[in-house]
C-alpha cells in the first residue's frame, strides 16, 4: 500500500507538468501544438505499457520474480523524472520520448501488482479486499500529487515541481527493497497452519488416550 501510495504521489503530477513544458510559450500562453503534444505522450505511453505488459507477463512464465520486475517498474520514475529536468530547454521530442520510461513503469507496476497481492494473500479469501485497498491507496497518492504538485507549479515553478517528485520517487524504491520475493510463496502460510492444526489434533489425541 505505501509502496503504491508514494509512487502514484510522485508520478501523477509529472504528466501535467509535461504537458505544460511541450505545451507552453515562453509567456505561459499555451501554443497550437499543445494539444497533439499532450496527445502523443498518451499515446505513447499507453503504447509502450501494452509492450512492457506483454514482455512483463513472458519473463514471469520464465521465472523471473515479481521483485526485479517490480523495482524495474519504480526505477523508471526517477530516471524520467531526472531527463525531464534536463532536457526541459532541449525541445518537445526530447520531452516527448521520456513517456517511454512512464510506459514501461505503469506496464510493469500494473502487471506484478496483482501478482503480488495473489500470492500474500493466497488462501485467505482476501484477494478482492487486498486489491481493493491498495487501489484506493494508489488513487490517494495520485490526487494528492495532482493538487499538491500543481500548488509547487503556481508558487515555485515547473522545475521545483519536479523536483519534489524526484525526491518523492526514491521513497517507493527504498520501501520495496525492504519486501521479500513473493514468486514460489504461494500456499506457504496456508500449510504452515494445516501443519499447526494437524500437531494440535495430535496432542490433543495423545492426552485423551
Amino acid at each position: 500500500c505505501l509502496t503504491g501510495f508514494f509512487f502514484h504521489f510522485a508520478n501523477a503530477n509529472v504528466l501535467l507538468v509535461l504537458g505544460e513544458l511541450m505545451g507552453g510559450d515562453e509567456d505561459g500562453a499555451p501554443r497550437r501544438s499543445a494539444i497533439p503534444l499532450i496527445a502523443g505522450a498518451i499515446v505513447l505511453a499507453q503504447a509502450t505499457m501494452a509492450i512492457a505488459t506483454y514482455a512483463g507477463d513472458k519473463m514471469t512464465f520464465l521465472g523471473v520474480g515479481r521483485k526485479p520486475l517490480f523495482l524495474a517498474g519504480l526505477a523508471t520514475l526517477p530516471i524520467r523524472c531526472a531527463l525531464i529536468i534536463f532536457w526541459k530547454d532541449a525541445g518537445d521530442a526530447y520531452l516527448l520520448s521520456t513517456q517511454i520510461l512512464d510506459g514501461i513503469g505503469g506496464g510493469l507496476c500494473g502487471l506484478i501488482h496483482p501478482y503480488l497481492v495473489a500470492d500474500i494473500t493466497f488462501g485467505s479469501g482476501r484477494f478482492n479486499v487486498i486489491m481493493g485497498l491498495t487501489a484506493s491507496f494508489f488513487g490517494l497518492g495520485a490526487t494528492l500529487s495532482n493538487f499538491l504538485g500543481q500548488l509547487v507549479v503556481e508558487r515555485f515553478g515547473h522545475v521545483a515541481s519536479l523536483m519534489g517528485s524526484l525526491g518523492l520517487s526514491v521513497v517507493p524504491l527504498l520501501l520495496f527493497l525492504a519486501m521479500p520475493e513473493t514468486m514460489g510463496q504461494r500456499g506457504q502460510n496456508q500449510h504452515k497452519k494445516d501443519d499447526n492444526a494437524q500437531e494440535l489434533t495430535d496432542e490433543y489425541k495423545k492426552m485423551a488416550a
